[in-house]
């Protein structure tokens, strides 16, 4: 009686040692998020976010500026500001793509792909931005037009990142 007591007790605790282990190794649902795109999907997020947000000050302040004088050092540097916040993002994306291509991630690579289209149609938008603000007298509704389609570009970049970050969670 003794020594099937022991059996069942040395069974149960194999079974609790085994299904211990098994379950650390498996990977919950948020393991993917949290783990390698946690950083650089974030940090990708920020950078998108806060390039749209500066874009929109400078934009709020061209519409306002007296008799609609844009001052050129305020031009240059709503774009430069703009244009590290991109150059950050694609940096961040970068990252996110490299964790997904040693992952094999063939959804996640897709959707960087459509992300990276409309960040680089941002930086050539910026890029106009930034001739348009390099000069002595800066026009101020050319800088508009610009920073508009930066902002229309950075918003389909931001939703399709946000959709992107939200199918990593499950």
């Amino acid at each position: 009686m003794r020594r099937s007591t022991k059996s069942i007790g040395a069974l149960a605790l194999l079974a609790l040692v085994v299904s211990a282990g098994t379950a650390h190794a498996q990977r919950d649902a948020g393991a993917k998020l949290r783990g390698e795109y946690s950083f650089y999907g974030g940090a990708a997020s920020s950078a998108m976010r806060s390039a749209q947000e500066t874009s929109g000050y400078y934009r709020q302040y061209a519409q306002t500026a007296p008799e609609k004088k844009v001052d050129a050092d305020t031009a240059k540097e709503a774009a430069d500001t703009v244009g590290t916040y991109i150059t950050k993002a694609q940096a961040h994306l970068a990252g996110m793509r490299k964790h997904a291509a040693a992952a094999k991630d063939k959804a996640t690579l897709t959707a960087l792909e459509s992300i990276d289209k409309h960040l680089a149609a941002a930086k050539k938008s910026h890029d106009e931005m930034r001739e348009t603000c390099l000069k002595d007298t800066v026009n101020g509704a050319a800088t508009l037009d610009c920073c508009k389609m930066i902002d229309d570009h950075l918003a389909k970049a931001i939703a399709e990142h946000d959709k992107l970050m939200k199918s990593l969670k499950k």
